[in-house]
């Protein structure tokens, strides 16, 4: 990944991966389960992470907070909530 072309002070290669990487939208529907109108809807409501803005067109969702989501909603059903 060389990204400095654009941004010269970045390193041409990341000594670690990034340890909570960014989802893009297709992998959250996945891990969710839900599709996107939804997905969005809940971000609106606050009841679903906020996505970050990656460029002027491309946003994504930090996968640690993806999973604590998913996490949530697992122990709200075993809880007999809604």
């Amino acid at each position: 990944m060389t990204l400095s072309n654009t941004h010269p002070q970045v390193p041409d290669v990341l000594p670690n991966p990034p340890s909570d990487p960014i989802l893009r939208l297709p992998e959250v529907e996945h891990q969710t389960g839900l599709k996107k109108t939804y997905i969005y809807a809940l971000v609106k409501k606050g009841e679903f992470p906020t996505p970050i803005k990656l460029g002027e067109r491309a946003s994504g969702w930090l996968s640690s907070e993806v999973c604590q989501w998913v996490q949530n909603r697992v122990a709200i059903s075993r809880a007999g909530g809604k």
